[in-house]
């Protein structure tokens, strides 16, 4: 009984925990790389909202005319990205800062590199991390003559190559290993998971609600990908806190929560299948490109949640065996409840 404690406490102090981070530990970059001749430009685009407020407001600066903050954003420029062709190092020119006016909530860094002419391996190493924080990412095009390949800059691969010289690879795998890093470190996605499966009675209840969630988030992840359906994140974030709060007091006051339980994971899974769409969205692929990502995007969601169900269910089985088995859910229950009502105020008040 006091393993099964200290296991029940370890766990929920974990969730609770949640409620001092942000549901996305990761920010979001995107970078378009175009190679043409012995040019090259390199052009990120982040959020302002989702970077450490220092920078935000140094690159508002710069993007408004402040000649110092310009040149502070630029040596960091040259300093986070270096690019090899050939095995020669390309030399960093021109940075231009773009966005960041009075209605922008996007900033634009642009560098230009001129590279010695040559063939072979074109190798992109970016590092962020004293600009846009320690946790960034960027999902990245690399677009040569030789056609276009969609990379990911993670915070465990810093570096892309491709062979120039060789039609270039899908990238697809790149867009699982996204997937997956998403979903896991979506702190609101897997409450909201946690919470629905907290009162799940059998294994064909576990199934129903996994394969309504996956549907539904799979139904809205491809129609915003494919740009059918648009929805501001300011909108759709509040709105995810919010299906936490409901299928968590559904938890404690229904008379029979699991009986419709399935009907609110497909419901509220189409409400997230719209932030796992946000970054794809805004890359603006098309054609197979697009398609490659949407793929491998999905099927990295899927493993991700696969992951979770199978690391978090037989714990919660575990915990509620005994004279626990009414305690663990309504704990649960409450502690969803109380982190997406904070997160909820945060959203709405912070934005």
């Amino acid at each position: 009984m006091s393993a099964r404690f200290a296991l029940w406490t370890a766990f929920w102090l974990a969730i609770a925990c949640c409620a001092d981070v942000s549901a996305h530990v990761t920010t979001t970059g995107l970078v378009r790389i175009e190679l043409s001749g012995d040019r090259l430009s390199y052009a990120l685009s982040v959020a302002l909202p989702e970077i450490p407020q220092a920078s935000a407001s140094m690159l508002n600066a710069a993007a408004n005319g402040d000649r110092s903050a310009a040149e502070a954003v630029a040596e960091a420029a040259r300093r986070s990205v270096t690019i090899d062709l050939g095995g020669t190092r390309c030399r960093a020119g021109r940075v231009r800062i773009g966005g960041a006016g009075a209605n922008e909530t996007r900033a634009t860094i642009e560098i230009g590199f001129t590279c010695d002419p040559g063939h072979g391996r074109l190798t992109v190493t970016e590092d962020w991390g004293g600009l846009l924080g320690e946790h960034y990412q960027s999902l990245g095009n690399i677009h040569t003559s030789n056609g276009e390949r969609q990379v990911v800059f993670g915070e465990t691969s810093r570096t892309a190559a491709i062979d120039i010289d060789r039609p270039v690879a899908t990238g697809w795998l790149d867009f699982v290993k996204l997937g997956v890093e998403h979903i896991l470190t979506g702190y609101d996605h897997l409450l909201f998971l946690l919470a629905l499966l907290a009162i799940a009675r059998g294994f064909w209840s576990v199934v129903k609600i996994v394969t309504a969630f996956t549907l539904a988030h799979s139904v809205t992840l491809t129609l915003a990908a494919l740009g059918f359906v648009r929805v501001p994140e300011r909108i759709i974030e509040p709105l995810i806190a919010a299906t936490i709060i409901w299928v968590a007091l559904e938890n404690l006051f229904a008379a029979a929560p699991d009986r419709r339980r399935w009907m609110w994971s497909f419901g509220f899974g189409l409400v997230h299948g719209l932030a796992f769409a946000s970054a794809l969205g805004e890359l603006e692929l098309k054609g197979a490109a697009l398609l490659r990502a949407l793929v491998g995007f999905n099927a990295g969601v899927e493993i991700g949640q696969l992951i979770f169900v199978v690391i978090a269910l037989p714990l919660l089985t575990l915990m509620s065996q005994g004279r626990a088995a009414q305690l663990t859910p309504r704990i649960a229950s409450i502690a969803a409840a109380a982190i997406g009502t904070y997160w909820l105020l945060e959203r709405v008040l912070v934005g």
